[in-house]
């Protein structure tokens, strides 16, 4: 029988400093080209963003130059709506000359109708002013202030209305009643309803 020999397993007591290198430049060179390629990636994506974002901009000058047309046009049919009509402008004339006639009455009930009747027209006003709501008030609650200059004036003639209309003991007197048609006046003015 023949004795083999064996030889121990090397296990260096030192630190291979080679090693680790070698290791991290396959690494390296593994990965390298990934990165090349994402990078190339990057690029085509960034070139695609500014595409998109000059195209995203001339839509937004197009929706821009368009509402402004649509409000240019929105303002003159609104304009004709109360000026286009002389027919209709005149029969507003006679019915708010019959609501401030009322007040010449010495009866307080001619008042309360007058006011009643004015705040009937400013309904109107408001419905074809295409304010939403299922009341006056809650129209008037959706007019923007920068909209509607007299909108402080609207509420306090309506409020007046609401308690001639809700409160059976509210007595009404003749100051109140010019106070109320001479608030209606100034909101139907700015408009050109009357």
């Amino acid at each position: 029988m023949k004795l083999v020999k064996i030889m121990p397993t090397f296990e260096p007591n030192y630190f291979n400093l080679e090693y680790f290198f070698n290791v991290f430049y396959r690494f390296l060179l593994g990965i390298v080209p990934w990165l090349i390629a994402f990078l190339t990636y990057l690029s085509k994506l960034r070139d695609l963003m500014i595409f998109l974002s000059l195209a995203l901009m001339v839509f937004i000058g197009w929706l821009i130059y368009k509402i402004n047309q649509l409000r240019s046009n929105e303002g003159r049919n609104f304009i004709n709506l109360f000026r286009g009509d002389s027919s209709n402008k005149a029969m507003k004339n006679d019915r708010w000359s019959k609501i401030v006639q009322a007040l010449d009455s010495d009866n307080p009930s001619d008042w309360k109708q007058a006011i009643i009747d004015a705040d009937i027209m400013l309904d109107e006003m408001v419905r074809a002013m295409n304010y939403q709501g299922e009341t006056l008030g809650e129209r008037l609650k959706a007019i923007e202030p920068s909209d509607f200059l007299t909108l402080q004036d609207a509420w306090e003639a309506h409020k007046i209305r609401n308690q001639i209309a809700h409160d059976s003991a509210f007595t009404l007197t003749r100051r109140e009643a010019r106070f109320a048609l001479d608030r209606f006046e100034r909101v139907f003015r700015e408009f050109a309803f009357i």
